[in-house]
């Protein structure tokens, strides 16, 4: 009955702290409240049914419950999006505002984040941004000849919007460190300049207001550093990081106590997650090296560096502006 006990282990760390793991199995399982107390303690045997319930409930495979974890395979969770479909988008938005807001009730809680490219929670505070990953992503797989104004127009924005604000409120509640490359503003800049140069946009203004906005996140963000805390009435925890060392991708590590949890993000807005213990301790590990060759550049003691990584990013933003008033 291991492998039983095991499955309910699991079953916890996919259940917020304020619900009760027998009331959850009660509910899904029709069962009375002493049948399941015998099931959770391993003195009834779960049925084939039973074990199916949960699995299919929870996203739980065979290898988690008979404890896998020192095996080569490793279980991700992925929930795929229909490019065509807006509601699959929000769907897949709400899905990232679910893991942040899982974090929230844990007194321990920190976001760790790798940024090859500016995080999206960062991006969703400017809306016509945030629209720019949208219509990338759309653009790369349907390839279609749509403008980004077009593009943006026919957007649900009242619904999308109602997501993004969510999920910056959730960000702005969680304990977070970010490792930055100076490479991490020139995913947004070069994908700008590109769009400008290919007639994506309609009007050259269009992406001289994206610039502006881009240079008003910086500001954000380096407010956010200079503090070391995010918000004006919590203040909550925030360090930055200016990494030495290249970033293969975006990822984020999110620690609730001792519990760790992966996600990576794959090609714009998809991403797979994972609760395997052996990938997460490595990347956790992995994190902490790329933090101890990085410098500082939140808090009080790190105005130069600080002053000398977000200069540079405005510098960049300002050669493309000039490039384009040119053209």
């Amino acid at each position: 009955m291991e492998e039983q006990k095991r499955l309910f282990e699991l079953v916890k760390l996919r259940i917020s702290k304020w619900h009760r793991l027998s009331d959850v199995i009660e509910e899904l399982l029709g069962l009375s409240s002493d049948s399941v107390y015998r099931r959770i303690r391993g003195e009834t045997e779960l049925s084939f049914s039973e074990l199916k319930k949960i699995c299919d409930k929870f996203n739980i495979s065979m290898d988690e419950v008979f404890d896998n974890n020192h095996r080569q395979g490793v279980k991700f969770q992925y929930i795929p999006i229909n490019s065509l479909d807006q509601e699959s988008y929000i769907n897949h938005m709400q899905q990232m505002l679910y893991i942040l807001n899982a974090l929230k009730p844990y007194p321990d809680k920190e976001i760790i984040y790798t940024a090859r490219s500016i995080p999206f929670y960062h991006l969703v505070m400017c809306n016509e941004l945030a629209y720019l990953n949208l219509y990338t992503w759309n653009n790369a797989l349907n390839r279609t000849k749509m403008s980004y104004d077009v593009f943006c127009n026919n957007l649900d924005k009242e619904r999308i919007l109602s997501v993004y604000n969510q999920i910056k409120d959730a960000f702005m509640s969680i304990p977070s460190k970010e490792i930055w490359t100076v490479q991490t503003i020139g995913v947004t800049l070069r994908l700008l300049e590109y769009y400008f140069m290919t007639g994506v946009f309609v009007k050259k203004d269009t992406v001289l207001f994206l610039l502006n906005q881009l240079s008003e996140l910086m500001d954000t963000v380096y407010q956010y550093a200079e503090n070391g805390y995010k918000g004006y009435e919590q203040k909550i925890p925030f360090s930055m990081y200016n990494c030495s060392v290249d970033l293969d991708n975006n990822s984020m590590m999110a620690k609730k106590g001792n519990q760790l949890s992966l996600n990576i993000r794959l090609y714009m807005f998809h991403f797979i997650e994972t609760n395997n213990e052996i990938l997460c301790n490595a990347t956790l590990k992995w994190n902490n090296y790329l933090i101890y060759k990085s410098s500082l550049i939140s808090g009080e003691t790190s105005a130069k560096q600080r002053h000398r990584f977000f200069e540079s990013a405005k510098n960049k933003i300002e050669e493309l502006v000039n490039k384009i008033k040119k053209r």
